[in-house]
């Protein structure tokens, strides 16, 4: 799944102490996320198709505390084309500095822009995914769950 591709992975400082998230919050939070970044975006993007690529939980490295920790990720595929990709990363950086962002380090390899939110471990991202495509991401970090999410169906 490509959006697992465009997720960095988030091993350190997740989530907080005590009880669970709920799976759904955690979800919506992530569909949020990414469509505010899309609503950002859109005015240069233009009327270009999108499509869910898909959401999905992952279960923490061992190391980390607690018995339930999870992470999920959610992605949008933009079909915006790779030469016509700069403005709509112009458009996500933006919008990431003003919404407050930490912004990732760039790199030079990829051309993508990211960011995790203010006083949270969310990660939302907006890149170039082929030839034909953009993706827009966003990954929760680890956070301990009240519940498996993965078996109890909230992965979509």
């Amino acid at each position: 799944m490509a959006v697992a591709l465009a997720v960095p992975a988030m091993t350190t400082g997740c989530g907080g102490p005590g009880g669970g998230t709920d799976p759904t919050s955690v979800v919506k939070k992530a569909q949020s996320l990414a469509q505010e970044t899309l609503d950002a975006v859109r005015p240069t993007a233009g009327s270009a198709a999108t499509s869910v690529e898909g959401g999905g939980w992952e279960k923490c490295p061992a190391g980390e505390p607690g018995p339930d920790r999870f992470s999920y990720s959610y992605g949008l595929r933009l079909d915006v084309p790779k030469d016509a990709s700069r403005p709509v990363l112009d458009a996500a950086k933006a919008h990431f500095v003003e919404a407050g962002y930490t912004l990732d380090a760039p790199d030079s390899t990829v051309a993508r822009v990211g960011g995790t939110l203010p006083r949270s471990h969310w990660w939302v991202g907006v890149g170039v995914q082929n030839e034909s495509s953009m993706f827009i991401s966003t990954g929760s970090g680890c956070l301990p769950m009240s519940s498996d999410p993965r078996s109890d169906g909230a992965d979509r």
